[in-house]
């Protein structure tokens, strides 16, 4: 039988043999026996013909069924205790026991013999003395099974003379009852919700075939219990009596193959490791040990080899360096794990895990957690609960949409910021051009007095009014003409720049087009990609095309182009007016005063229409950038609005862990030290408007925010940097001050999450508790059913957190998901009715000599295992059984299986 701890199993503890006077089919044989159970799959049998322990035949099943079939010798009673039939009850006895010396004594005791059985025709007329025959049984190391439930000899049927009611008939026989046999599954209801909270105490309840043909097996129900094939597996039920037994169909705790951990094994050839395979149980394994033992490298070694990224090298190594490397030893080193499913993985394959997303919480790890002043790991704790809130992939998707959102709006925000101080240094700009360009009014007048001053040189030209008209109206032209080109010039500028900008854009996004295009995997969703998006290569190419053609080389436009033409088209319009002012132009003194004249006058009027282009331009631009301004805040709104969309998205999620009673609160908050800290660090700290802002007094790092007063004081400050300069700032960010406004409005929100147990906030609970919290999170939030590995979580819990909380969170968690775990106390051990125990030693680490040649060896088996310690078996691991291992190492663990054994009044 494969070696892992207690599994479930199909046994039957009523179960008759020819050797019972009222057996159908009496020719039947031994071996037929042990074959049709086997064929049923019933793996454990108690013996219980009437009146009657058959030895030789007992002796001689359990020789057939050794290793597939457990025999149990038992014996059937009848009891006298009223009713229309007499109570039924079963004595049931080790597998170990000296049947010949059982059976003598139970005829000695009760007075039954094979004579009296065919004296009385059958045992219809033998009774035993309830009372006396169960303190027989009990002390001869038995198990009292009783019927119960419907059938007439059962303890519902006891009557007499007081009107007692069922649960009360009960409470008169229960003392000398270790298990209730029902007669149908149904049964069941009536026990809990009446007998159990009356007598106040809980006994197994079991259903059995009693049969007495074994050519028509019949089995009610399947009987499962889940213990170790022996009396000693049995005992435990007793204990565990919700647990370790189940009437049920299917087998109980199920989970899926490819999650479970079937078995590891260490790979090593000079006797560092035993290489013995160590099979594992789907619940509850318990690796203990005394101190460096091997415990943890046990455990590690399982974690390291289904890892699927560094985390488990991260979080164990020390200084960099891998904690735990034996092939600097033994250069052969390696470790296989088998999953239930047959998938294999060792170590060193480089293969991906067969099993993803364990959990491994290495020693101290927890608490590190847990201590988040003193190992400044606050925003660590904060990140792993989000963390663990975010294994749903329906709200990991949902996550990573918000994140999306806030970092393209911490993208567009800065890209805003930077056109807005382009737009506030092109005003600059303009407005120094505007001064440069000199007065208006002072260039309006001097406009009219040369324009006076010219129309009495044309007078001294000897011209007629009707020329000096014609004259003034081609110079007008001429103003007009020079005044375009100027205009052309600027559009020249601006749309060759932008064509520029637009190229270099257009190059990003095709080389990241590429790129998408390449991670397609179905042809048509590409087809589909590129109908919507090739425009931007064709654009790109287009642009570029567009650039070539606007190409200037000394000074000339090397294509035909629109502005060339226009550009023709000014220079001739230009030299026809010239030449047809020659002929007003015949004085050449007078000529020559008139042009530097008119020259001047011109310029003048150029330079009017500069400064009120450059107003018109200011006025634009001034626009343009409250209009950024709107922009910025309304991003700033729209990004802290994020968080409280996100928490209220994973509210739902969060919600899972209430059943554990933990309570996880999320808000959105803003990160005050942080932002007191930067923003302190672009300012001139001299002048620091400490007082004018409430944020600048806030104390906490994380605080709750009011979106409209927040809002208000960060304008306030946007206002005060940009505009009024009433905040300096620094050297540094005086040169710069968009980056003074990046720090401003930098995303300082966090979506916080507050976890809450007993009432208790995680920063006010003890470094013990807070660690216990941390394991619930980690085991109830997680989305995976995969195992986790725990290495010694009571650390820093007191004992009654040990015995009360951390006892039954595994015991409630096993069932859900496979757990391995160290441990070096002995409640955790027994009392989390661990289904298998690895016991870990390595040679030379006590006082305690062993013959193994290994030096780390490992054995492992169930609680129920016990085997007194034998002196003439030097290899220590085999010197004794798994119950006497814990007794030996943890310590207090004797007396932890004292205190079980009086918790449910066990009578051994």
């Amino acid at each position: 039988m494969r070696k892992s701890g207690s599994e479930w199993r199909k046994w039957d503890l009523h179960f008759h043999t020819p050797s019972s006077y009222d057996y159908k089919n009496k020719g039947i044989s031994n071996q037929e026996i042990i074959d049709i159970l086997i064929s049923n799959n019933i793996e454990v049998i108690a013996i219980t013909d009437h009146h009657y322990i058959d030895v030789h035949r007992i002796k001689e099943l359990q020789r057939l069924g050794t290793g597939k079939v457990t025999i149990l010798p038992g014996i059937e009673f009848r009891a006298e205790l009223g009713g229309s039939e007499s109570i039924h009850y079963i004595g049931i006895f080790s597998e170990k026991s000296d049947v010949n010396d059982l059976w003598i004594k139970i005829q000695s005791s009760c007075g039954i013999t094979a004579k009296d059985i065919q004296d009385k025709g059958g045992d219809n007329n033998i009774y035993c003395d309830f009372k006396e025959t169960c303190n027989l049984i009990h002390s001869l190391g038995g198990l009292v099974s009783v019927h119960a439930g419907s059938k007439t000899n059962t303890v519902e049927n006891i009557t007499n003379s007081l009107p007692y009611k069922m649960a009360q008939k009960i409470e008169l026989v229960s003392g000398y009852i270790d298990i209730y046999e029902l007669g149908q599954e149904n049964d069941q209801n009536d026990y809990n919700t009446i007998v159990f909270p009356a007598i106040k105490r809980r006994l197994p309840m079991i259903i059995c075939s009693d049969n007495h043909d074994i050519k028509n097996y019949v089995i009610k129900q399947n009987l499962w219990i889940k213990a170790e094939p022996t009396f000693e597996g049995l005992k435990h039920i007793i204990y565990e009596p919700q647990d370790r037994v189940k009437i049920q169909n299917h087998k109980p705790d199920f989970k899926e193959d490819k999650l479970i951990i079937d078995s590891v094994k260490y790979i090593s050839n000079d006797n560092l490791f035993n290489s013995e395979t160590i099979h594992l149980n789907k619940n509850l394994n318990v690796i203990i040990g005394g101190k460096s033992s091997g415990k943890s490298i046990l455990l590690y070694n399982i974690a390291k080899t289904l890892e699927t990224n560094d985390e488990v090298s991260k979080i164990t190594s020390i200084n960099g360096e891998e904690k735990y490397n034996f092939r600097e030893k033994d250069k052969d080193f390696d470790f296989e794990v088998i999953t239930s499913s047959g998938a294999t993985k060792r170590l060193y394959d480089g293969e991906n895990s067969i099993i993803t997303n364990i959990k491994y919480i290495p020693q101290n790890y927890l608490s590190k957690l847990a201590e988040p002043n003193e190992n400044k790991k606050g925003n660590e704790l904060l990140k792993y609960v989000r963390g663990l809130l975010l294994e749903s992939p329906e709200h990991n998707e949902k996550y990573d949409e918000f994140l999306h959102n806030v970092r393209s709006n911490d993208k567009l925000r800065n890209d805003i910021i930077d056109n807005y101080f382009k737009i506030k240094d092109y005003i600059s700009e303009k407005e120094k051009e505007l001064k440069e360009l000199g007065n208006e009014e002072a260039l309006k007048k001097s406009i009219e007095s040369n324009s006076r001053r010219i129309e009495e040189l044309k007078k001294g030209l000897g011209l007629t009014e009707e020329q000096i008209k014609d004259y003034n109206a081609k110079k007008n032209q001429l103003e007009t003409i020079n005044s375009e080109i100027t205009q052309t010039n600027e559009d020249y500028k601006r749309i060759t720049g932008f064509n520029t900008e637009v190229i270099n854009a257009l190059q990003e996004l095709k080389s990241r087009k590429e790129l998408i295009e390449k991670s397609i995997n179905r042809e048509e969703i590409k087809t589909l990609f590129n109908s919507k998006f090739d425009f931007i290569a064709e654009k790109f190419d287009e642009l570029n095309s567009f650039k070539d053609l606007l190409k200037i080389e000394e000074k000339q436009f090397v294509n035909d182009n629109l502005f060339k033409t226009i550009y023709n088209s000014y220079f001739e319009r230009r030299n026809s007016i010239n030449k047809d002012l020659e002929v007003y132009q015949k004085n050449e003194q007078i000529r020559e005063e008139t042009s530097k004249i008119e020259k001047t006058v011109s310029d003048d009027k150029i330079t009017l229409q500069k400064i009120q282009k450059l107003k018109d331009e200011i006025i634009l631009n001034k626009q343009e950038l409250q209009k950024e301004k709107e922009k910025l805040f309304k991003l700033y709104t729209d990004n802290f609005n994020e968080y409280p969309r996100i928490v209220e998205i994973l509210k739902d999620r969060a919600s899972l862990a209430e059943e554990d009673k933990l309570i996880i609160e999320g808000s959105a908050k803003f990160n005050a030290s942080k932002f007191n800290k930067r923003i302190r660090g672009i300012s001139d700290l001299r002048s620091f408007p400490e007082n004018n802002y409430t944020l600048f007094k806030e104390r906490e790092d994380l605080i709750l925010f009011d979106n409209n007063a927040h809002l208000n004081q960060i304008k306030a400050l946007f206002s005060s940097i940009t505009e009024t300069q009433d905040f300096v700032l620094n050297s540094e960010n005086r040169k710069n001050p968009a980056n003074a406004i990046k720090v401003l409005l930098d995303d300082y929100f966090v979506d916080y999450w507050e976890t809450l147990y007993d009432g208790d906030k995680m920063d006010k609970m003890s470094t013990g508790k807070a660690s216990f919290v941390i394991l619930m999170l980690i085991i109830g939030l997680s989305n995976s059913n995969a195992p986790i590995l725990i290495d010694q979580p009571e650390d820093n819990l007191d004992n009654r957190s040990i015995t009360k909380d951390l006892v039954e969170y595994l015991r409630k968690k096993k069932l859900e998901r496979q757990i391995i775990l160290v441990t070096h106390n002995a409640n955790v051990v027994v009392n989390a009715d661990a289904e298998n125990i690895i016991i870990a030693h390595q040679k030379g680490q006590n006082d305690k000599e062993t013959s193994s040649i290994y030096t780390f060896d490992y054995i492992n088996g169930a609680i129920e295992e016990t085997r007194q310690y034998d002196k003439s078996e030097k290899n220590l691991l085999k010197s004794m059984g798994i119950r006497e291992h814990i007794a030996d190492i943890v310590e207090g663990g004797e007396e932890a299986f004292r205190k079980r054994e009086r918790k449910y009044g066990f009578k051994s």
